[in-house]
């Protein structure tokens, strides 16, 4: 596999700026889900585009954050790159393997390597299993080790994750809503995978919370080598956590930049409304800052707007954005923008 380099747009790259290669390769991925009417005999009236030629390179060892209102696509881009949606269109390559390509036993082996923590820690664990056998169950679905193994593996990952070994025969109504994600995460460091996708695995916990499991997923990363595409609305708690982050609008990648960079200088209006939405915890900053914020609502993604999809409600849009669909192009610093008319720096 050709090593990416760290200045061409959708590039990865580590905290040094040295180039490394892709784990994890999206190219033009599609998602449309079709719309059903009638009771017996059904036909498609339309379909709902979820997600619209989405391109973008996570490398290993790499933190990808993917942002976005709700509703833009962000959990369907996980879960077609899981193959839990098959993508409509678009290439998935994963150490080296095409997934849209694979099926069966194929796609099981190479599941292996790729898992998921979900939004909803309440939701996503079986309430009539025990923790132990919610962890050891992809250890059994792969056969791996035998049944003392399994449960000796099982203890080692609660202890890993900061859980109580002993906590095996408990059930999860009988934790609070931080553990139940710890055992989710636990569930998914299993087979020792080399990606995990985070689905805003911190928006349903309180804020001291939030703080104790992102520094859970941070050291893990560096304990283990773990890559994670993390998805959030929140762009205050993937500052904290990405080495790049990707910000997504109606299905589509409108910018992607190293973090730093992202937030210091915003190019895409999109991008700028979203940052101009976070308070400042300082009541004088806040008080002077000139807010840009978005109007409107999102269109409805059964019939996105024409052209740039952003245009109905962008403070710079012109005539042309209603009717092309503006190219990523790269800026440097590995900044790429979809817009006719980026910010630039002293604007923001």
């Amino acid at each position: 596999m050709d090593t990416v380099v760290a200045t061409q747009p959708g590039s990865s790259a580590d905290a040094s700026g040295t180039s490394v290669s892709p784990l994890l390769v999206v190219r033009n991925l599609v998602k449309r889900f079709p719309i059903m009417s009638g009771v017996i005999f059904q036909r498609i009236v339309g379909h709902v585009h979820a997600v619209e030629d989405v391109s973008f390179e996570v490398g290993e060892g790499e933190t990808l954050g993917l942002v976005g209102e709700s509703g833009c696509g962000k959990t369907t881009t996980g879960r077609c790159i899981l193959q839990l949606h098959r993508p409509t269109s678009g290439s998935i390559v994963f150490m080296g393997q095409e997934l849209t390509q694979l099926k069966g036993q194929g796609l099981q082996d190479l599941r292996r390597n790729m898992q998921i923590v979900f939004q909803d820690p309440y939701a996503s664990l079986n309430p009539r299993m025990t923790v132990g056998t919610i962890v050891g169950e992809p250890l059994a679905i792969h056969r791996m080790g035998t049944r003392s193994q399994r449960r000796e593996r099982v203890r080692e990952l609660l202890h890993v994750v900061g859980l109580n070994p002993q906590f095996t025969n408990r059930y999860p109504h009988e934790f609070s809503g931080g553990q139940r994600q710890r055992i989710g995460l636990a569930r998914a460091l299993a087979l020792n995978p080399k990606l995990i996708i985070c689905d805003e695995p911190v928006s349903a916990l309180d804020v001291s919370i939030q703080a104790q499991m992102l520094n859970l997923l941070e050291s893990l990363q560096k304990e283990l080598n773990l890559t994670y595409l993390f998805i959030a609305h929140d762009l205050s708690v993937v500052k904290h956590v990405s080495d790049r982050v990707a910000v997504m609008y109606l299905g589509k990648v409108v910018e992607i930049a190293p973090s730093n960079e992202l937030y210091r200088n915003p190019r895409h209006p999109y991008t700028f409304g979203l940052l101009a939405a976070i308070p400042i915890p300082d009541p004088k900053v806040e008080r002077r800052r000139t807010h840009k914020m978005l109007e409107g609502d999102v269109p409805s993604p059964t019939n996105p707007p024409s052209g740039c999809v952003f245009h109905p409600r962008c403070f710079r849009a012109q005539e042309i954005c209603s009717q092309q669909v503006p190219p990523m192009e790269n800026s440097g610093n590995g900044h790429s923008t979809a817009c006719f008319f980026p910010l630039e720096p002293g604007e923001n």
